[in-house]
């Protein structure tokens, strides 16, 4: 049983999907040198998404392209840390 997909017979939803996370992770990828710049609002906005993806991609069985959006999770989390440090108590 093959379990690769060409692009030529992905679903035009899953390329969709792939080319959303290429996005999505490209806008955010440096969220951590940036953090102080978003308020935790906009952290907690942006790791829903950031979940909401992640859970789209297993839904369309594309786990094997959310990597990249463990990896932002893990950043977004680190940048929500950081950002409590920084706010006053």
């Amino acid at each position: 049983m093959e379990h690769t997909t060409s692009g030529r017979t992905r679903s035009p939803d899953r390329m969709d999907l792939l080319a959303e996370i290429a996005t999505f992770t490209q806008e955010y990828g440096d969220i951590l040198a940036r953090y102080h710049t978003y308020t935790m609002d906009d952290l907690n906005r942006i790791e829903q998404e950031c979940w909401r993806l992640h859970n789209e991609a297993c839904s369309r069985g594309a786990c094997g392209s959310f990597g990249v959006l463990v990896e932002l999770e893990y950043l977004i989390g680190r940048a929500k840390e950081m950002k409590a440090k920084r706010s006053p108590g």
